[in-house]
């Protein structure tokens, strides 16, 4: 049996900040990733001599003293990454299909409200309050402004109530509304159950700036597995926990893994899908009211995805991303449930090209799990072809979209793989294949970083928000309570001060 401080559970951009927030605290760490690599969610992969982008298509607050790009710094991860700002003039621009209609929105709160105050004359009092209030919430967090003096509190998610329901009392311009909420299709949480804090959290973020990284999401991956080795974690990978050991007191004793090993420690964090850890403990270990509080988690939505290469970069697609929308029900297209030509579809681009010029593409529609269920029982790699004919025709039809609504693209970009709901369930260890986790609303308790067995806490975006800035976040959030707060609070307020 091989001895460590702490063990964490899923190298996803969580568990890495975890295992590297602890061992530069000076404690022995394991980290166990059930992929063959850390990242596998975030570190895309190469098709033809192309990279594609799977989990870091825009992350936003990663400008300079910008919470994510203070974080990096403090966990020596920013000097291997170089950052690539997305256009300050509209880095989201947003196609009102049936009004025939265009709005690009940029980055900086004071671009954002003047775009919106010539887009909107009539509204201008609307817009202040809200682009205020997105700022006033998204700053009262110590967790993202480090000219605040530590606050737990400050990382809960206060009820302000439904980002529907704030918007409804602020204006009638159903338009308006609607290009407001279209940050609730990067966490994948429909308006009306959205908490007003969770958007704030999203929104907020890129209200601040808006990046990607050169080389993307492998670059970052690579850049924590350097200083995971330098600070000495041992990473296991192709290893699956089958077994969390406690004793008759219920403290964490050990992990089991799928191959026999057995790995003991103070604590466990535990990274991956909440689900995912019941599947690990003995009966009893937790009351039947938490257990099925767990299991009974709303999942946000699941999405097909497809991977194109470009022989030249795509004008419209550098620096900025395409939103495509055909209407105004976000309930509906956030459920996974609307017809493809009434679905809304994300276009977005790798910003870096590779060495002859081609550039990646990636069409995101979201989608609902259910029409993949009769084959949730195969694995990657191994689908029926009943399966596999049904996704190449469901595939086709949405290629058929894409260049039907956004012909800008016809002729210069061939599609050649793609994703479903089944592939995110496999990759993403999420039940029903969702894109970021359980989902944050106004009528769910996600659950909190302690567990009722002593030692095992939990984290990810599950925990507090969606995306690498939730995930990031999350990590520190829980590493606080087995390192001190505020001792890491100050750390991070000597970096930004600097």
């Amino acid at each position: 049996m091989t001895a460590y401080d702490h063990i964490v559970v899923g190298a996803g951009i969580s568990g890495m900040t975890s295992a590297l927030l602890l061992a530069k605290q000076g404690y022995k760490v394991a980290l166990l990733e059930a992929f063959p690599l850390p990242g596998p969610t975030v570190r895309g992969f190469n098709r033809k001599g192309v990279h594609f982008e799977t989990g870091v298509h825009l992350i936003g607050g990663l400008g300079d003293k910008d919470p994510l790009d203070t974080y990096f710094k403090h966990l020596g991860i920013s000097d291997d990454l170089i950052k690539i700002p997305f256009d300050k003039d509209g880095c989201d621009c947003f196609h009102f299909e049936k009004q025939k209609k265009r709005i690009c929105l940029p980055h900086g709160y004071e671009r954002v409200r003047r775009t919106l105050h010539r887009e909107f004359p009539a509204e201008t009092e609307a817009i202040d309050k809200y682009l205020d209030q997105i700022r006033t919430i998204f700053e009262s967090s110590s967790f993202l402004n480090f000219k605040l003096d530590f606050n737990l509190e400050s990382a809960a998610h206060d009820d302000n109530g439904s980002l529907k329901d704030y918007l409804d009392s602020i204006t009638d311009n159903q338009e308006l509304k609607d290009l407001l909420c279209c940050h609730t299709l990067l966490y994948g949480t429909p308006p009306r159950q959205a908490m007003l804090t969770t958007h704030a959290l999203v929104a907020g973020s890129y209200f601040r700036s808006s990046h990607t990284v050169e080389s993307g999401g492998k670059t970052l991956v690579d850049a924590y597995q350097k200083q995971l080795k330098k600070h000495g974690v041992d990473v296991f990978c192709e290893k699956k926990a089958v077994r969390i050991n406690h004793d008759e007191d219920k403290n964490f004793k050990s992990l089991l893994l799928d191959n026999g090993t057995e790995l003991k420690g103070r604590i466990c964090i535990w990274s991956a899908h909440p689900a995912a850890m019941l599947r690990c403990v003995e009966d009893g270990a937790f009351r039947p009211v938490y257990k099925r509080r767990i299991n009974e988690l709303q999942e946000t939505v699941s999405a097909l995805i497809l991977f194109g290469i470009a022989e030249n970069p795509v004008e419209e697609l550098q620096g900025r991303n395409i939103y495509l929308w055909p209407e105004s029900d976000y309930e509906k297209v956030l459920s996974g449930e609307t017809a493809m030509a009434e679905n809304a579809i994300f276009l977005s681009a790798g910003q870096t090209l590779d060495s002859d010029g081609k550039q990646s593409v990636t069409a995101i529609m979201p989608y609902s799990f259910t029409e993949f269920s009769k084959w949730k029982d195969s694995s990657l790699k191994n689908r029926p072809q009943d399966y596999l004919d049904f996704k190449a025709a469901v595939m086709a039809e949405f290629e058929k979209q894409v260049f039907k609504r956004c012909p800008e693209l016809l002729g210069k970009v061939e599609f050649i793989d793609a994703a479903t709901p089944l592939t995110l369930r496999d990759y993403c260890q999420s039940p029903f294949g969702s894109m970021y986790g359980a989902a944050h609303t106004v009528s769910q308790y996600n659950p909190l970083p302690a567990t009722k067995i002593k030692g095992l806490l939990l984290a990810g975006q599950s925990i507090i928000a969606p995306g690498v800035m939730g995930a990031v976040v999350s990590a520190y959030l829980t590493c606080g309570f087995i390192c001190g707060h505020e001792k890491i609070h100050e750390e991070l307020q000597c970096i930004y001060n600097a």
